[in-house]
């Protein structure tokens, strides 16, 4: 059976329609989807002095090198696990477990994908090997700046002018 490819010049495509009737599949008789995932990276290690990458950490808290970061974990086995993050002391907790600093066990189910924000925390713990976790690519930035107010008397008028 021949496949038929549609080639759309888009320079010329403004018209709803006729986006519409490329978004089109006729095959499956529904609008074409395209899930483009996120870029997930390993988490920069260096061990015995020796850079590398990992996706485990199950076996110690594995420092995570920047504030705010995002984690994809997959739970690659047939049972829940957990993952815990926190600061240098945490240790990996069972699921809704908390120690003495307020660091839980988050569930991560069986057989799929778990979001985490690291927030303010730096350190990753799993509860099994089966947990791979990856850092989220994000990089976009927030540029946080005081806004400059300066109050100014302009000589000849009594009003106070902002600027």
């Amino acid at each position: 059976m021949a496949k038929i490819n549609r080639v759309i010049d888009l320079a010329f495509l403004q018209d709803p329609n006729q986006i519409e009737a490329v978004q089109y599949n006729p095959a499956s008789g529904a609008k074409k989807t395209l899930t483009v995932g996120p870029r997930l990276l390993p988490i920069p290690v260096v061990t015995a002095g020796t850079p590398g990458w990992t996706t485990s950490a199950n076996t110690a808290p594995v420092a995570i090198p920047y504030l705010g970061a995002n984690l994809a974990i997959y739970n690659n086995a047939g049972t829940a696990g957990s993952v815990t993050t926190g600061g240098i002391n945490m240790t990996s907790q069972a699921i809704g477990a908390v120690d003495a600093y307020g660091d839980v066990g988050i569930a991560c189910p069986p057989n799929t994908w778990t979001y985490v924000s690291m927030g303010n925390n730096q350190y990753v713990a799993t509860s099994a090997a089966t947990l791979i976790v990856y850092i989220i690519e994000d990089p976009t930035w927030i540029a946080q700046e005081t806004p400059t107010r300066v109050a100014q008397f302009v000589p000849g008028y009594d009003q106070q002018i902002n600027s």
